[in-house]
């Protein structure tokens, strides 16, 4: 085996196993022992965290330096935290398996106050007390950052550090202090003086916010880490602009994030390109908080059309702003379903929150997606904004009713592809709204449930109002008894808060209860006149701004985006001009595949073997397209929405089973070079390779289709004193009704078998209860068709009747 995994023994009893294995393409692991370990660690499930491009772009920055052994970790889940704390085993890291708490620096990266309770329940994994001030000088530096943390109060109490701010420009300087080989105390007091810094030790000492100046093209991940399993945004990913000055009052990245940085068209499209030939996705999509006001983005989409039609890729659209929708080029089509966030059913609200967009404006929107090729809307809503009304509400329903009608006229069902998304209200700090009350639990379900009746024909979802509740506490909140209850709430098993089926409501509302008067705070709001707990940080926008916009909102006066008109004054920047598409031209090589006739069927034999055993199929079918457009082979591709490349799999191997013996035809639109299965093989994953191949000049049946028999070796794995080889044999003869001589005993203990295909007991000796009390290995070693003189391995066999 490749790679021994400290879990590998009961990896198999949890879900999705593949994503504790790491493994993953593009992964550049330094082993070198003299090198401080630094972990960053996304809190919650890998799945989730694989999607946040914010962690790669830190990890990428911290491993091209070659200063530091950088490992990611990822919240266990459920299923798999039971099963560490049953087998005593230690939270690894993906990297290099070891425990996480052995880091010199472990760096949390939060997105959103509802995962506080998960990065508490973490330190506890590892074995580490909660309040920082009562750590050992030994144990590791706890690092917090991320969105999630613009008032890092409720969550300071546990952690050494927080940045606030984007860290991209500080990154080197602040982790080579944090890992120097000095006491915990001396780099805490040294980087206490770098900007963007907040050490809650030191008590509430003036922190700025931190903006990078630019999107430095060398600070992008273009190398993306490609699983293995599924992920949210199973895509590669680049990031055009950062930032937004639109100024609505009820978001708090709107004041935060200013001023906005672009990224040249040019580069954005180098990036999106290098991006999808290393990475080998199907699909891309851009990152940014308003994609339609992005200034280059009718040279954007003309290099877009290119890298499409090179790499037989989909590029994928974030949502959109209505008003700006008129900004996509006639040429440009909208891949799968577009996002449209009105926010307010009706005008005068949206006018109220600084998002003066009329109904018509809306409707026009939705009416263009459809043009430019949308399959489907979803449209976002606020439930329970200040000043929001029943016919607020019900303003909700007749724009859906009408946006409905323009599904229609695209001969599309409403129920099927128009999603309306209701979410209570959460004030944030930094942000205008941030003295408004939130409306009680029960007021916001009474409205949502308004507003979804008055949504006829559409398919309706919403947001907990409990969840709304605690984000509100905790976006809110002190480092008194804010922290007190969210330490009291991990302590009696509260955890993955965000996600709906675990959210502990008993917990919540016993606490809601215990701390009322914060939860009255919340639902009364705050004096506009008086301090806040958080007004030690500065975002760069002045508070007496913020006070301005909160009397603006009472007024519903809007307030202009400074980059469309004069500047605003609210003190984040010095006016800058909207960024300049350089004249430097994309240029791309002619299109790879263009061909979809078959010249050529190339059968590859191929192994999985270790820790890529704990793949399933669908991640192997998911893999090899990705490895076949890594190499830039000539395949025929499929049409429609994704263009795939053409492929045949043989029978499903079950999860946590190896094989040296699983097939793949290949469909060439013309005929492979000789070295094709050398590109194959430069282009797979730990775990995965190429034996043998064989190229047939006709279309072949399937492997599935025409392998008869499976041959299969079962290895004691490790030391197994107790194994008799022959006794096993006995065993496995009389449970699958098969003679001995049948079965073989190989140098070294292990047993082979022929089985027929269709022997469902036969073909799973992963299930048989005799090899439950025996850690082995089974491998499939071969797939046969019986020719009727013999049997046949399956690599250069066409047809069953050969």
């Amino acid at each position: 085996m490749s790679k021994i995994h400290p879990h590998e023994h009961f990896l198999l009893s949890v879900s999705q196993p593949q994503q504790y294995i790491g493994s993953e393409w593009n992964l550049n692991v330094r082993n070198s022992p003299d090198l401080p370990r630094v972990t960053l660690v996304y809190p919650d499930v890998y799945e989730l965290g694989m999607s946040n491009h914010g962690l790669h772009i830190l990890n990428h920055i911290l491993s091209k330096s070659g200063k530091f052994a950088v490992g990611r970790a990822y919240a266990p889940a459920p299923d798999m935290n039971s099963a560490l704390t049953e087998n005593s085993a230690d939270w690894i890291d993906l990297d290099y398996l070891q425990p996480v708490v052995q880091s010199t620096v472990i760096g949390f990266g939060v997105p959103t106050e509802i995962l506080y309770t998960n990065v508490l329940n973490l330190l506890l994994k590892m074995g580490l007390k909660l309040r920082s001030i009562e750590r050992e000088e030994t144990d590791p530096i706890i690092l917090v950052g991320g969105g999630g943390i613009s008032n890092p109060l409720p969550i300071a109490p546990f952690a050494d550090i927080c940045f606030l701010g984007e860290v991209e420009e500080s990154a080197l300087e602040l982790f080579e202090i944090l890992t120097s080989d000095t006491s915990k105390t001396d780099r805490l007091k040294k980087v206490s003086k770098m900007p963007g810094v907040y050490i809650p030790a030191y008590g509430k000492q003036p922190v700025e916010i931190q903006r990078i100046s630019s999107l430095k093209k060398e600070d992008a991940p273009v190398k993306q880490l490609v699983p293995i399993g599924k992920i949210s945004h199973d895509r590669a990913v680049v990031e055009i602009a950062r930032g937004c000055t639109r100024g609505c009052r009820f978001c708090q990245a709107s004041q935060t994030g200013r001023p906005v940085r672009e990224r040249l068209p040019v580069d954005t499209l180098e990036l999106l390109d290098e991006s999808i030939c290393s990475t080998g996705w199907e699909r891309a999509g851009f990152v940014t908080l308003s994609y339609s006001d992005y200034t280059g983005l009718e040279q954007l989409h003309e290099g877009i059309s290119q890298i499409e039609e090179k790499y037989a890729a989909r590029v994928t659209n974030p949502s959109l702003r209505p008003d700006s929708f008129h900004r996509l080029s006639g040429g440009h089509r909208i891949n799968g379903r577009m996002t449209i966030a009105p926010e307010a059913g009706s005008e005068s609200l949206r006018l109220k929150i600084n998002k003066p967009m009329t109904d018509l404006v809306i409707i026009d929107a939705a009416r263009k997606a459809f043009e430019l090729g949308a399959t489907g809307l979803k449209l976002y809503f606020i439930i329970g904004l200040p000043g929001e009304t029943d016919e607020d509400l019900f303003a909700i329903g007749d724009l859906s009713k009408r946006i409905a009608a323009v599904a229609r006229e695209f001969g599309k069902k409403p129920k099927k592809c128009i999603t309306v998304s209701l979410s209570p209200f959460v004030p944030k700090a930094h942000s205008p709204l941030q003295w408004k009350p939130q409306l009680s639990a029960d007021e916001l379900w009474r409205r949502i449930k308004l507003a979804r009746q008055s949504c006829k024909k559409v398919k309706v979802s919403w947001n907990s109002t409990e969840g709304a509740l605690l984000e509100a506490l905790l976006s809110l909140g002190d480092d008194g008894q804010t922290a007190d209850m969210l330490e009291k709430a991990v302590r009696v098993g509260a955890c993955f808060d965000a996600w709906t089926d675990r959210f502990r409501s008993d917990i919540w509302k016993e606490l809601f209860a215990e701390y009322s008067h914060l939860v009255e705070k919340i639902q009364t709001g705050r004096c506009i006149n008086k301090p806040l707990p958080w007004d030690f940080i500065s975002t760069g926008v002045r508070k007496d701004y913020l006070q301005e916009e909160y009397r603006k909102f009472e007024r519903s006066m809007p307030t202009t985006d400074c980059r469309l008109e004069v500047c605003s004054g609210c003190g984040a920047c010095e006016p800058i001009p909207a960024a300049e598409s350089r004249p430097e031209i994309f240029e791309i090589a002619t299109a790879q595949n263009e061909l979809q006739e078959v010249k050529a069927v190339l059968r590859i034999k191929t192994s999985k073997t270790g820790l890529a055993r704990f793949s399933s199929h669908l991640d192997a079918i998911r893999l090899w397209g990705r490895v076949i457009r890594r190499a830039g082979l000539p395949v025929s591709r499929s049409e429609g929405y994704v263009r795939r490349s053409r492929m045949q799999f043989g029978s499903p191997l079950p999860l946590g089973m190896e094989s040296t013996a699983e097939y793949i035809d290949m469909f060439f639109a013309k005929i492979p070079e000789d070295d094709v299965c050398d590109r194959l093989t430069a282009m797979l994953p730990s775990g995965f390779g190429i034996i043998d191949s064989f190229l047939f000049d006709t279309v072949p049946d399937s492997p599935d289709r025409i392998a008869e028999f499976a041959e299969y070796e079962i290895t004691p794995y490790g030391n197994v004193p107790q194994w008799d080889s022959s006794e096993m044999a006995q065993k496995l003869a009389e449970c699958l009704i098969m003679d001995i001589p049948m079965i073989k005993i190989l140098d070294g203990g292990s047993l082979r078998y022929r089985a027929e295909i269709g022997n469902r007991k036969a073909n799973r000796p992963d299930k048989l209860d005799m090899f439950a009390e025996y850690p082995v290995i089974i491998r499939r070693t071969e797939l046969f068709v019986d020719t009727g003189s013999g049997m046949k391995p399956l690599l250069r066999t066409s047809r069953r009747t050969e």
